[in-house]
């Protein structure tokens, strides 16, 4: 598949749903209608109805054919803001992905390229992302969302931050044979499935699912994946990992230590490499979800060391690097973009003769920091839960100081 300026292999290969149970053209497009009134969900549309949808046929359409139509633009915004920013994406790394980039033929993209309404067969879908178990989650990580965790969502409704429900699963609502009966199409074709939370590992639906694969044969050619916080332990889970062709389990690792305490609320940090070694004790695969934002960026090399550690810890265990490649886009005021460039160039400094995936990217970034409303808008973000949970954010980044202590003042 080349790259025309517009075309993503997502939307041919697969789709994903929110914690909702809104269908989304890839785990960061914006569902059809918005994020409060989609169109499609898992109450009007199975999975398959949704993937040769007249939004999802369009769409395609619009790429095959290099158009940056209204409908793109929309759906895809996150990549089109990653790439202006920081001239990578979701969109490119599957481009460039040696499966992803190589499972639509010219002959079929010059086919939806000549016509809005080419169906394509499950055979054509490579991973299923499903969200469909809700937001139910420990942690209170500041740039997540009340839909992605049920925790924080307590607590902003608490202070008045969000008027939403706090705990969703559409997997309650959501007519089980009309589902099934679709995955019982999908699950045989595709290459992989995956798990999406919330945390997964504290959704005992998520259980039941996964059971089904195994009764139904579909886990001896499945890959099977997870994101998961690595707070939990959950032994029911893991065991049942073993009968799957392959399990991988994809860390949220955003900083070492205190670091990744405070930026993801609530983990306990050596519970959490206690957590890792356990899933690597059980035989699953562990790779890494780094959010490079604008409390990490300047320690990269932490989390690059930990994982390189702990590789040489468990040299004949599949235990894949830290790629470093999730751009955080969205809340605007946490971009890594943000950073002082006084403080920018001392992180820079500090990785002079550094090696680690994407450093590159990283180094750029940094470049173009300059101070801005959105930094002093995250500063204002920092001191307000840091007052509401006890937290500081100066015990790990003392070199925020200066702006910190403006928060309140006028300026």
């Amino acid at each position: 598949m080349k790259d025309n300026g517009v075309i993503c292999p997502m939307p041919f290969i697969q789709f994903s749903t929110t914690s909702a149970g809104q269908y989304q053209a890839c785990c960061i497009a914006k569902p059809v209608g918005g994020f409060e009134h989609s169109a499609y969900n898992f109450e009007n549309t199975s999975p398959m109805e949704f993937f040769n949808s007249k939004h999802m046929k369009t769409l395609r359409h619009d790429m095959a054919r290099g158009v940056k139509s209204k409908l793109f633009k929309k759906t895809c915004h996150n990549c089109i803001e990653q790439e202006k920013l920081y001239g990578k994406s979701k969109r490119l790394d599957a481009l460039s992905h040696h499966v992803h980039g190589n499972l639509i033929s010219d002959i079929q993209i010059e086919t939806i390229a000549n016509s809005k309404d080419v169906d394509l067969e499950p055979k054509e879908i490579d991973h299923l992302k499903m969200k469909v178990f809700g937001n139910v989650c420990n942690l209170r990580c500041i740039t997540c969302s009340p839909g992605a965790s049920s925790r924080l969502a307590v607590e902003l409704k608490k202070y008045g931050k969000y008027k939403g429900p706090t705990l969703i699963n559409s997997y309650k609502t959501v007519d089980k044979d009309k589902l099934y009966a679709d995955l019982d199409i999908i699950c045989p074709v595709i290459r992989e499935f995956e798990i999406v939370g919330g945390e997964p590992l504290m959704m005992n639906d998520a259980l039941e699912m996964i059971e089904w694969m195994i009764s139904k044969g579909y886990n001896k050619t499945l890959e099977f994946r997870i994101i998961t916080n690595a707070t939990i332990t959950n032994m029911e889970f893991f065991n049942l990992m073993k009968y799957f062709k392959r399990a991988t389990f994809i860390v949220s690792l955003d900083g070492v230590g205190k670091k990744d305490e405070y930026i993801r609320d609530g983990t306990i940090w050596e519970e959490k490499v206690e957590c890792i070694k356990n899933m690597i004790y059980a035989g699953i695969d562990i790779s890494w979800s780094n959010t490079i934002q604008l409390l990490n960026i300047g320690y990269l090399d932490e989390i690059y060391d930990f994982v390189e550690n702990l590789r040489n810890e468990f040299p004949t265990k599949k235990i894949n690097p830290a790629h470093m490649n999730n751009l955080l886009t969205y809340p605007k005021k946490f971009r890594a973009t943000n950073v002082p460039v006084n403080i920018a160039n001392k992180y820079l400094d500090n990785y002079i003769n550094k090696k680690f995936d994407c450093i590159n990217t990283h180094r750029n970034t940094l470049q173009k920091s300059i101070i801005n409303n959105e930094f002093m808008s995250a500063m204002k973000e920092y001191k307000y839960f840091d007052e509401k949970r006890g937290t500081c954010l100066l015990d790990e980044w003392p070199e925020f100081e200066n702006y910190y202590s403006l928060v309140g003042q006028k300026i």
